[in-house]
């Protein structure tokens, strides 16, 4: 395996997972934001970097959904452990549920040659995940910064604008894995799921 600088953002974004996680339990709620936002960064030019410099890996096609998916689902992990009030047990349940699936679906028929192609949809899941975590993440930073507890943050507009977020992305989460199911996607993959 060659690690190469877009190789390189895509592991760092793996380890940055459990930091939002250990500053969310250790209620450094704004600390957590900024790492989300760092991790949302690398997202963002691992995989163009790995174009432009043709330099596409079969590493860089497996690790980077798999970091992806470890970010959003500790970050759900934490918010449900802080008891977020808008952010229910079965949204992260759900998100995480569908995440392992298709990562088990996709492992397997990497490793049996065929591939796994990503669907439009699957990369407005992604978008729509990393936007509503961040969107929480902030909701939270500026609420601790008037000395709000993440557990006592529900009830106002915010918290009921961020449910329905939330529970918009759990809908479009499970509607792209009923997709994968269903057309059984399995050719090479150009981008993340």
């Amino acid at each position: 395996m060659a690690m190469n600088l877009p190789n390189g953002l895509t592991v760092a974004r793996l380890f940055l997972g459990p930091v939002v996680l250990a500053c969310l339990l250790a209620g450094q709620i704004a600390a957590s934001f900024y790492v989300f936002l760092v991790a949302m960064v690398t997202d963002l030019y691992d995989g163009y970097l790995a174009r432009r410099s043709h330099s596409v890996t079969e590493f860089g096609k497996l690790m980077d959904p798999l970091a992806d998916k470890v970010l959003v689902s500790l970050s759900l992990i934490g918010f449900v452990l802080l008891g977020v009030p808008f952010v229910g047990i079965w949204m992260a349940a759900a998100i995480i549920g569908r995440e392992l699936l298709i990562l088990g679906w996709r492992t397997g028929a990497v490793k049996s040659g065929g591939g796994f192609v990503t669907s439009r949809m699957a990369k407005w899941k992604t978008a729509s995940q990393m936007a509503w975590v961040a969107l929480v993440l902030l909701y939270l930073t500026v609420l601790s910064y008037a000395g709000v507890e993440p557990a006592a943050a529900g009830g106002g507009p915010g918290a009921t604008v961020l449910w329905v977020l939330g529970t918009g992305t759990v809908i479009l989460t499970l509607v792209s894995g009923a997709e994968y199911i269903l057309n059984g996607r399995h050719r090479t993959e150009p981008a993340s799921s």
